[in-house]
């Protein structure tokens, strides 16, 4: 069997992943090929609720960036708007390895996430973010995100500030490419809620179907729930989102078929 993988990621983060995938593959002597597609157009955004320079000059006991992108538009602002501020001399926080990598290079500092499982749930259960009493903690992420991290750490006793810095747009799918993904793909990867949505309130209604022939890598059990429940039948869940755990989970779903 051949396989024909959609990466629902954005570019450059396809490109790791599709390489590594591609590695994999050619271990296991499996014939693999992968397309890319970034349902997500991501762009600044200004916050009105907040000064940039503020935010920077304010004293913060813990900081937590959402995302890749939390980062570099965090550094894009700060350095177009308050380049003479420091970064706060926070805790730093991340969800994953990946985006610990981007926010260090941004902040100068130390950034600690979950060591397994790479979700807003792991982060939360590390034992420093149960004694938050008191904190003044900031959260920089993208406009009208999720609310899991804040309404937990606030229910602890935290006193939590939201930076959005950037926003997300659905983009359009081309008919002639749904027609190709239709003729080509299998397996379908998706790592974020917003890529999933977009994904599939996007598609003809007639594209269930081919949908439910097609099996699925998924970062998390939270996306997996926010499948069609006809879709469920071939999901793989990985560890995180990382390149790593996505290549472990579609190695061994294929060692289940």
């Amino acid at each position: 069997m051949n396989h024909h993988l959609l990466l629902l990621r954005p570019d450059e983060q396809a490109r790791d992943l599709a390489q590594l995938l591609q590695q994999r593959a050619s271990e296991s002597s499996v014939a693999l090929s992968c397309s890319s597609k970034s349902m997500v157009k991501i762009r600044s955004f200004d916050d009105p609720n907040h000064s940039l320079r503020d935010i920077l000059q304010q004293p913060w006991d813990a900081a937590m960036m959402v995302s890749v992108n939390a980062a570099r538009y965090f550094a894009e602002q700060a350095q177009a708007w308050a380049p003479e501020c420091a970064m706060p001399s926070a805790r730093w926080y991340a969800v994953g390895p990946t985006s610990a990598t981007a926010i260090a290079k941004v902040v100068g500092r130390p950034v600690n996430c979950p060591w397994r499982f790479h979700n807003s749930d792991a982060l939360l259960k590390l034992p420093e973010l149960q004694r938050v009493k008191g904190e003044r903690w900031l959260l920089i992420r993208g406009h009208g995100g999720r609310e899991l991290v804040a309404d937990t750490l606030r229910a602890r006793g935290a006193d939590v500030t939201y930076l959005e810095v950037y926003q997300r747009t659905p983009v359009l799918l081309d008919p002639a490419e749904f027609e190709h993904w239709q003729q080509q793909i299998n397996g379908i990867v998706v790592t974020s809620a917003e890529q999933l949505g977009y994904f599939l309130a996007a598609l003809p209604k007639q594209a269930l179907s081919w949908l439910e022939q097609c099996y699925w890598i998924v970062a998390s059990d939270r996306l997996k729930q926010l499948m069609p429940v006809a879709l469920h039948g071939k999901v793989a869940v990985a560890h995180s989102a990382t390149p790593l755990a996505i290549a472990d989970a579609w190695l061994q779903l294929l060692e289940q078929q």
